[in-house]
C-alpha cells in the first residue's frame, strides 16, 4: 500500500472498516472483529451494499433463502439485524455516538454509514482520482485500489449474495492499472497476470488488446497475433460477432510490424467508446405494493408501439403528489417492469428537491452523474453546463433510455436534465406540480391521490404478514381510514403491527382514533421515518406567507375551505386568499375538489393544527379566531336579509366593516351558502364553546338557530342541534 502521495485506503486501515471485496468483515485497528454466520454476514453485506438506503425485509429473506424461505425467517433477519447492532454499537468507539447504526426504515432497515468506511467505495474513489492523473501516480492509486481484494467478492457467503457490479469494479480497476504500467514500459510484468484474466474473461476485449500490445512489445509478435486469433475465433463461434474496429485496428498493426506500438503512450489500446456503456441505475423495486392500476396503465400509454416506432421527441411524465403519496414507488416499480423497452439502459437521481438533510441536487451534478454512467471519463466531462447537457442529449440522440428523476423541486432542475430528439422517456417525481415544465416542454402530468380503500387494506395486509380473519378484518379496515389510505401511513401502522407480539390491531386502532396522538402514533422509532417529518418537509418548503396560511389553517374548524373564511382567518383580502390557496393545491397541502372548493387531508389537517398549537402566539390564535367568527356572524346576517326580509336584521353586518363579504345578494345564493358553510359554521360554534363560550359564539348560535324548518338547507337535526349548542 506504500503511496508517496498518501491514499484514503491507507486512511482507513487505522480504525473501523467494512470489507466485501474478499471474504465480509468488519476490520478495527486492523483486527477482524466476529459478525456471525453466514446469515449475518449476508445481511450486512446487503446493507454494504446499498449504504444509506432502504434495503427491504423481503429482499432479504429472498436472498438469504433463495426463494424458498422457512415460515420463521422474517424473525430470523430480524434477531440477526439486532444481534449486528449489537455488534456494531460494541466496535464503534472510535467515532460519535450512532456514527454507524441499523435504522428501522420500512419496509425494512438502512445502514446509517460514513461510505469512506466501506473498501467498495474506497476502491471506487481511488479509480476515479486516477483518471487523468500521470502514470506514475495513476498506476500507485491503482495499485492501492486492487490491494483492497483478498479474494473473491463475498468469498464467505457461500452463493447466497452475488454482485456482479463488484466483479465489474475489479476488472475496471485491473484494465486502468495496466494501461498505466503499458504506458511505463511494463510490459514484461503484466502479461502472465493478463494472460490469466484473458482465460477467466475470454470476451472482455480490453483485456485481450492489453495482453495483445504487451506481448508485441515483449519480442512475441507471433504469441500476440495467435491470441487475436484465438479470441477471434471464439467470438465467431460463441457468440457469432466480430472483434471491435478498435481490437481489429490493433491486429492489423501486429500484423504490419507497425513499430510506433512500440513507444509507450497514454492512449489506452482498447479504450471504452463514449455512450457504449448500458448504466442499470434503478433502485430496487418496492415491495408490498398494491393499487394504482390506473397510474400504471397511464404510464404504459407514454411508451412507444414498439422498437420500430421512435418519437420525434422524448416523453415527459410528471408524478405529482403530497409526502407519502407513494410518487417514488410508482416510478420504479413501473420502471423495473419496462425496463428491456429501453435497452440502452436506465438512469435514475435523486434530486433532492424536498431532503431536510440536503441540499437540492444541481442539474450540473447530475448531468456529471450520468455523463460517467454513460461512459464519459472524468477529464472528458466539459466544464460548463450548457456543454455537459449538450455532450448528455448527443449521447442519447439515438438511444432508448428511461430517466427516472426523483423528488423535484422545480423545473429549472429539470430542464437541463431533459433529452432531445430521441425514444427515450423521462419521469419526474416531484411534491409540486410543476406546471411550467408541463408548458415548457408538453410534458403530461398525473397527479397521484391516496390509495383506493381494498389497495390500503392490501398494504397493511403485506406489511402485517397476511390476511386477517374475522373482526380483525373490520379492525384493519378501520386502521386504514384512520391512516387516510396514504401509503406512507399505511406502511408505519403495518410496520408496527410487526413490532412485537404487544402491539395488536385493536390497540394501534384505539392510539390512531385520538386525533391528539394520531401523528405521534404514526412515527417509527429508531428511524428517521414519520408522516409527520414528511408533511413537516413540505412545510418548510413554503414561502414565509404560505406557511403562515397554512398555520392558520390549523385553527379552522370545519372540512371545506374557501377563500372568503381563509381571508378572514389571514387578515386579508379574498383574491389574495384565492392565490394562495390554489398555490398551496399546487403543492399538495390542499385540494380544489371544484372552483373555490379545498379540503385537506386528515393527516395534513391534523399537522396544520399542530402547527397552530406550537407556532402561533395566543395573540394571534385569538385574533385569527375572532376574525373566522365574525366572518360567520356577517355571512349569517346576510343569509338573513334575503331569505326573511319581514324580520328585523341582526345588526352583524354593520358592526364589522373591515370583515369580508360573502357574495350573498339573492335568496338562492343565501341558500347555497348556508347548504356549504353549515357544517362550518356548527363547527365554528362548537370549537368556539370548547375554548371558552363568549357573546359572540352564543350571538351566531342563535342567528343559526333562527332560519326556519322550511328552509331547504337545513332540517329539524340541524337546527335541534344549534339551539342545544345555545342552552
Amino acid at each position: 500500500m506504500a503511496d508517496p502521495n498518501g491514499s484514503r485506503a491507507a486512511a482507513t486501515v487505522a480504525g473501523l472498516r467494512f470489507c466485501l471485496l474478499g471474504p465480509v468483515q468488519v476490520l478495527v485497528h486492523g483486527r477482524t472483529v466476529p459478525i456471525g454466520g453466514p446469515g449475518m454476514r449476508g445481511v450486512l453485506a446487503m446493507l454494504l451494499l446499498e449504504p444509506n438506503q432502504v434495503v427491504p425485509l423481503d429482499r432479504m429473506v429472498d436472498v438469504l433463502w433463495a426463494h424458498e424461505p422457512p415460515a420463521s425467517a422474517r424473525t430470523m433477519v430480524q434477531g440477526y439485524v439486532s444481534r449486528l447492532r449489537q455488534r456494531l454499537g460494541a466496535v464503534d468507539e472510535g467515532g460519535p455516538d450512532g456514527a454507524v447504526r441499523i435504522a428501522t426504515a420500512p419496509p425494512g432497515y438502512r445502514l446509517e454509514v460514513d461510505e469512506a468506511l466501506i473498501d467498495v467505495t474506497v476502491a471506487r474513489t481511488l479509480l476515479a482520482e486516477a483518471r487523468g492523473t500521470p502514470a506514475v501516480r495513476r498506476a500507485g492509486l491503482l495499485r492501492d485500489a486492487q490491494a483492497l481484494w483478498h479474494g473473491t467478492e463475498l468469498a464467505d457467503l457461500g452463493g447466497r449474495l452475488s454482485a456482479p457490479e463488484l466483479t465489474e469494479l475489479r476488472l475496471a480497476v485491473l484494465e486502468a492499472r495496466f494501461d498505466a504500467d503499458l504506458e511505463l514500459g511494463r510490459h514484461h510484468e503484466i502479461i502472465g497476470e493478463l494472460t490469466q484474466l484473458v482465460d477467466e474473461q475470454p470476451f472482455r476485449e480490453r483485456l485481450v488488446g492489453q495482453l495483445v500490445l504487451a506481448l508485441y512489445r515483449s519480442d512475441r509478435r507471433a504469441t500476440a497475433l495467435a491470441a487475436y486469433q484465438r479470441f477471434a475465433r471464439r467470438a465467431s463461434d460463441e457468440l457469432g460477432m466480430d472483434p471491435g474496429p478498435q481490437l481489429r485496428g490493433l491486429h492489423l498493426r501486429v500484423l504490419r510490424d507497425d513499430t510506433t506500438l512500440l513507444e509507450p503512450s497514454p492512449e489506452p489500446v482498447v479504450a471504452p467508446r463514449v455512450g457504449v456503456l448500458v448504466p442499470a441505475q434503478l433502485p430496487r423495486a418496492p415491495s408490498g405494493f398494491a393499487g394504482r392500476d390506473e397510474e400504471l396503465a397511464w404510464l404504459h400509454r407514454l411508451l412507444p408501439a414498439g422498437s420500430d416506432s421512435p418519437r420525434a421527441e422524448p416523453a415527459v411524465a410528471v408524478l405529482a403528489g403530497p409526502a407519502g403519496v407513494g410518487k417514488t414507488a410508482l416510478a420504479v416499480l413501473w420502471a423495473h417492469g419496462v425496463a428491456e423497452r429501453f435497452p440502452d439502459g436506465q438512469l435514475f437521481a435523486s434530486l433532492r428537491g424536498f431532503d431536510p438533510q440536503h441540499a437540492p441536487m444541481s442539474a450540473d451534478d447530475v448531468l456529471t452523474q450520468f455523463l460517467l454512467a454513460l461512459g464519459v471519463g472524468v477529464e472528458d466531462v466539459p466544464a460548463e453546463i450548457d456543454d455537459r447537457a449538450s455532450l448528455y442529449r448527443s449521447i442519447l440522440a439515438h438511444r432508448r433510455v428511461l430517466v427516472v428523476l426523483d423528488d423535484a423541486r422545480d423545473s429549472e432542475q429539470i430542464r437541463p436534465l431533459l433529452p432531445a430528439g430521441s425514444s427515450s422517456l423521462v419521469v419526474v417525481t416531484t411534491r409540486v406540480r410543476l406546471d411550467a415544465l408541463v408548458a415548457w416542454t408538453g410534458a403530461r402530468l398525473q397527479v397521484l391521490g391516496t390509495l383506493a380503500a381494498d389497495a390500503a387494506e392490501k398494504v397493511i395486509e403485506h406489511m402485517a404478514g397476511g390476511p386477517a380473519q374475522g373482526r380483525d378484518r373490520e379492525l384493519r379496515r378501520k386502521l386504514a381510514r384512520l391512516c387516510g389510505h396514504l401509503p406512507l401511513a399505511l406502511r408505519i401502522a403495518g410496520a408496527r403491527l410487526t413490532g412485537g407480539p404487544q402491539w395488536s390491531v385493536a390497540g394501534l386502532v384505539e392510539e390512531l382514533a385520538d386525533e391528539r396522538g394520531r401523528l405521534s402514533a404514526l412515527d417509527l422509532e429508531e428511524a428517521d421515518t414519520s408522516v409527520r417529518a414528511a408533511l413537516d418537509v413540505t412545510y418548510r418548503s413554503l414561502r414565509p406567507e404560505l406557511a403562515e396560511t397554512l398555520r392558520l389553517l390549523g385553527l379552522f374548524p370545519g372540512t371545506m375551505i374557501g377563500p372568503y373564511p381563509v381571508a378572514a382567518l389571514c387578515g386579508i383580502d379574498v383574491e389574495l386568499a384565492r392565490r394562495r390557496l390554489r398555490t398551496l393545491a399546487g403543492s399538495f397541502v390542499v385540494t380544489e375538489t371544484s372552483r373555490d372548493v379545498f379540503l385537506m387531508h386528515d393527516l395534513v389537517r391534523l399537522h396544520a393544527h399542530e402547527l397552530a398549537e406550537h407556532e402561533l402566539s395566543e395573540v394571534d390564535k385569538v385574533a385569527a379566531r375572532t376574525r373566522l367568527r365574525r366572518y360567520y356572524l356577517v355571512g349569517v346576517d346576510q343569509a338573513k336579509r334575503q331569505l326573511r326580509s319581514g324580520l328585523a336584521a341582526d345588526s352583524a353586518a354593520d358592526e364589522y366593516p373591515g370583515t369580508p363579504r360573502p357574495p350573498i345578494t339573492t335568496p338562492a345564493a343565501a341558500i347555497d351558502w348556508i347548504d356549504q358553510e353549515w357544517a362550518n359554521l356548527l363547527a365554528v360554534v362548537e370549537s368556539g364553546l370548547e375554548t371558552g363560550q363568549d357573546e359572540e359564539i352564543v350571538r351566531l348560535a342563535r342567528m343559526a338557530s333562527e332560519f326556519s324548518e322550511g328552509t331547504r338547507t337545513l332540517g329539524p337535526v340541524a337546527l335541534g342541534r344549534a339551539v342545544r349548542l345555545v342552552v
